[in-house]
């Protein structure tokens, strides 16, 4: 062989020359000197020398993979389609493909060069590789250099080209095994445990080269199963600098938010019920038919607190005629109205508190009270005591003692009704809560739907007695209701604010009481019973309120042997006669009043309004089907509406 193509054949390129455990040689370059002669040995040296050291550091720096596209592709055909992309091989030589490549039988093994070789494979695993492969290009005559004289045409070019190489058997995934990443990260680490001690130990760092190969995909064939493509697994992947530090701050920001409080308390992210300007008067409702507090934190924190509230966490309702601390019970379920943040955690409670006792100017204070000891403390070796604090109310040193003075579930104070009209902050920080020390306090308020979207939405029916799907019986727990309406049968309509003499003076336009007519377990009909005049009567328990007492004449009361008597109230609010039905004073739109009550269609409530006494068909009993108006809301927010429910008398 001539001594160029011995330099040719032995210079590669690559960034070493045996396996795994090669040494490296080390480089060789030109040094040049005036008249040098450079023949094609010393060429190829100095082209050499630049293709090995970026070799070298390509394979050792960045290490072989993908660097970008070269996706895999499995068409319905069991065909596999590689994309265009770049990638470095295990020598640390780049691999570039133009073009997609369809691997019409990717089942059929191949050998280097990339022709069949073997059986194809049709149950078992091959995997697809891309490799690098050089050819000659642009041959030329070599010209005579020496005394032989022959006739040779010698490629100018070597073009840089890739081959696909199909192999057979399932090849090694990528990254590090289980046992490593075990060695690394221990569940327990010991005093002298030293973790980059460890990954010397444990990850393998030769400086031989690895495989020639790239395993881009794998392609999995069993019997009457379409074959299953698997590009992830044996496919290594070389990420840029820029994506791993993306990768770097997205771990970074969510490491600050889990163990954050190694350096820092936790804090509160997030409260329910809803406090200042985030609260509405729709959140103001939601809290009071949920009946459920809940608190969202960054950090766990020990357990035993949440079991025991009272110390560090308290909730008052305030309105004109005092104050009530409220009664919380830890309870679980779904976090529905917060969101726990990423490491932390919350906790929800059952709230004692009666929504139909409610006045429509009622605040709702939430407050926490944490010493620097703690409790609640947060889990882990620091124990930090929760950082709650947070100013949301006017209420000064002394008004806040005041409320934790009170008992959960005592009586109201009455001594304490100006409270309600110093809780009220222009402006309540937001969350999370913290100065950046361990304890402190909170003190925020939730405030009431205001005064003028109460009077856009008219008076509110608020409650009804008897009420619907109740049994008023003389042996049972509602004996005291059984006598009342006993001795004289009414109906009782709570509103938030009076209405207007009209409406109350003649109520058979807007509301209208019916007793049902049974022949054995089948109702017939129902007959009207003449309501008198609505008799208003207010509670100092609840001042704003106003409630009208309609008395039934005609009321036909069960005897002793025959079954309960069912009543059927309405209250329609319609366009007809809205005018009728409305608040006493400016602005005075119609009662907002809505509750279905009973299983009947509306075809035959208003059958039954109307004044048809009879039902054609008749319908069984179970057909009322009353439902509960006892701590539901029975309006909807809009003015107008229709309230139909049932109760039941029985006999002494």
């Amino acid at each position: 062989m001539s001594q160029h193509r011995q330099d040719h054949a032995a210079d590669t390129g690559c960034g070493c020359d045996g396996g795994a455990d090669a040494a490296p040689a080390p480089p060789v370059r030109n040094r040049f000197y005036p008249g040098k002669l450079m023949d094609v040995r010393h060429w190829n040296l100095e082209q050499g020398y630049h293709r090995r050291t970026a070799a070298t550091l390509a394979r050792l720096g960045l290490g072989p993979g993908v660097l970008c596209g070269l996706d895999a592709e499995l068409a319905d055909d069991g065909a596999v389609t590689i994309c265009p992309g770049a990638a470095v091989d295990g020598h640390g030589r780049l691999i570039v493909v133009d073009h997609p490549v369809r691997i019409d039988e990717p089942y059929q093994p191949t050998d280097c060069a990339g022709a069949p070789r073997g059986e194809p494979v049709r149950e078992g695993t091959v995997a697809i590789r891309l490799c690098r492969h050089e050819c000659g290009t642009e041959f030329v005559r070599m010209p005579v250099v020496d005394c032989e004289v022959r006739e040779e045409c010698v490629p100018s070019l070597t073009l840089e080209r890739f081959l696909i190489r199909i192999t057979e058997g399932e090849p090694d995934p990528v990254g590090l095994t289980e046992e490593q990443c075990a060695a690394i990260f221990p569940a327990r680490r010991g005093e002298d445990f030293d973790r980059r001690e460890q990954v010397a130990d444990t990850v393998e760092h030769e400086c031989g080269c690895d495989d020639d190969c790239l395993v881009l995909a794998t392609v999995t064939y069993e019997p009457e199963q379409e074959p299953d493509l698997d590009a992830v697994t044996a496919r290594p992947v070389v990420y840029s600098n820029r994506v791993l530090f993306d990768l770097l701050m997205c771990l970074a920001e969510r490491v600050d938010r889990c163990c954050a409080g190694h350096t820092f308390a936790p804090r509160i992210t997030a409260l329910w019920p809803q406090v200042g300007a985030a609260a509405t008067a729709a959140t103001w409702r939601a809290f009071v038919a949920d009946k459920r507090m809940e608190i969202a934190f960054d950090r766990p924190l020990v357990d035993a607190a949440f079991d025991a509230p009272n110390p560090w966490l308290g909730l008052w309702q305030l309105d004109h005629t005092g104050v009530r601390r409220l009664k919380l019970s830890r309870t679980g379920g779904a976090f529905t109205r917060i969101t726990v943040p990423p490491g932390g955690e919350g906790v929800a409670y059952a709230v004692e508190l009666e929504g139909n006792g409610l006045l429509t100017s009622t605040v709702f204070v939430v407050g926490l009270r944490v010493p620097v000891s703690g409790p609640p403390k947060a889990q882990g070796p620091d124990g930090s005591a929760l950082d709650p604090d947070l100013v949301g109310t006017g209420l000064t040193v002394a008004d806040r003692d005041a409320l934790w003075a009170l008992n959960p579930g005592g009586a109201k104070d009455t001594g304490l009704a100006a409270l309600v009209d110093r809780a009220p902050l222009a402006a309540v920080p937001p969350f999370p809560s913290g100065n950046g020390t361990q304890g402190g306090e909170l003190h925020v308020f939730t405030p009431p739907p205001p005064p003028t979207a109460r009077g856009a939405a008219g008076p509110r029916l608020l409650r009804v007695w008897p009420p619907g799907g109740s049994r008023l019986d003389a042996a049972g727990a509602l004996r005291r209701e059984w006598t009342r309406f006993v001795r004289t049968p009414h109906v009782e309509l709570t509103v938030d604010r009076a209405l207007a003499d009209a409406a109350t003076a003649e109520p058979g336009g807007w509301v209208r009481l019916f007793q049902a007519q049974r022949e054995g377990d089948r109702l017939v009909g129902f007959r009207r019973l003449e309501l008198g005049p609505g008799a208003p009567k207010r509670s100092d328990a609840d001042p704003e309120s106003v409630t009208y007492v309609f008395e039934a004449a005609g009321a036909r009361l069960p005897v002793e042997g025959e079954p309960a008597g069912e009543f059927l109230l309405q209250v329609r609010v319609s366009a007809a006669n809205a005018a009728l039905v409305v608040g006493a004073e400016e602005p005075a739109p119609a009662l907002d009043a809505d509750f279905a009550g009973t299983g009947l269609d509306n075809h035959t409530l208003f059958s039954i309004w109307s004044g048809q006494q009879t039902l054609s068909p008749s319908l069984p009993v179970s057909a009322l089907g009353a439902r509960s108006s006892v701590d539901v809301d029975l309006f909807d927010g809009d003015p107008g509406g229709f309230v139909h429910l049932a109760f039941e008398v029985a006999s002494e």
